[in-house]
């Protein structure tokens, strides 16, 4: 097992365990459905920004997940 994290633009990370790369990715997808989403939006960012949707937020993950 690794560690793999990504950080928000907001400046929010995450840290999961997992095999490789792809294994973490699924686990943050999994973890990032809407409640979670609209619950990271309210406690981290501002309510002038636009929330991504939950479509563009596992997009997101693909793209910011890296070894720890």
């Amino acid at each position: 097992m690794a560690s793999f994290s990504m950080t928000c633009n907001c400046g929010h990370s995450a840290t999961v365990e997992a095999g490789n790369r792809d294994e973490a990715v699924a686990l943050f997808k999994a973890g990032m459905t809407q409640s979670a989403l609209d619950e990271h939006f309210r406690q981290y960012h501002q309510p002038t920004e636009q929330k991504p949707t939950l479509e563009q937020a596992h997009g997101s993950i693909e793209q910011m997940v890296a070894a720890a």
